[in-house]
């Protein structure tokens, strides 16, 4: 028996989505999944919503306050705010769990998320290549799994030479780093290899909180 494997969107401690490769001769559909984020929480309306990988998926997100929007993996950010509902539509294409999340209006973690760096979204055997600049000596540079942030890797820029100059770093299940931490000299390279079947996207930064 052939069953079709699906999208889920699941209302869990922070609004998640998981992603399952499709195993469906069915036509693809267009879902629409209604949010609202009302106190900085991400709430479900409705049923919980099904969609088979393949779809087209539009959100539309209904806010009390003005912020940031995101879901992580296909990077989809909308502006939200008190009024009309913001909407964005995606191919439900990437297989994996992703999270929604609310960042209200000046939260210091928009601004930091990603600036220094960001990688595509990473298959099996595939790697992300970074190179340390001299204005980063003296500074521990923190990243994290885009895609899972269950764990956060930190990269100290030594301002003495001798430290490494060429790190390699693989990124595991779970959201996993090997090695955690790292020593680094200016000018030495940086390079992220997804081990997993699991899709990777590194991003320099802390990870945002997500809603309780």
């Amino acid at each position: 028996m052939n069953i079709p494997k699906i999208l889920l969107f699941a209302l869990l401690a922070a609004l998640s989505l998981s992603i399952a490769a499709c195993g469906s001769e069915s036509e693809p559909e267009h879902r629409t999944l209604n949010l609202e984020v009302s106190e900085g929480a991400i709430n479900l309306s409705g049923e919980e919503l099904r969609v088979t990988q393949g779809d087209t998926v539009t959100v539309s997100v209904a806010s009390d306050e003005h912020g940031l929007f995101h879901l992580h993996g296909y990077d989809h950010e909308v502006p939200v705010g008190p009024g009309e509902a913001a909407e964005f539509t995606f191919n439900a294409s990437a297989s994996g769990r992703f999270n929604f999340t609310f960042h209200p209006a000046g939260e210091e973690a928009v601004v930091d998320h990603g600036t220094l760096f960001e990688s595509d979204i990473l298959e099996n055997g595939q790697s992300f290549t970074f190179k340390i600049t001299d204005d980063l000596a003296g500074h521990e540079i923190v990243y994290h799994n885009h895609m899972n942030h269950e764990m956060t890797g930190s990269i100290s820029v030594s301002e003495i030479s001798g430290a490494a100059d060429f790190v390699a770093i693989d990124a595991l299940a779970g959201g996993a780093f090997s090695p955690l931490q790292v020593t680094v000299s200016v000018s030495s390279t940086v390079v992220w290899t997804n081990t997993v079947d699991e899709h990777q996207r590194i991003a320099s930064g802390p990870p945002p909180e997500n809603p309780e």
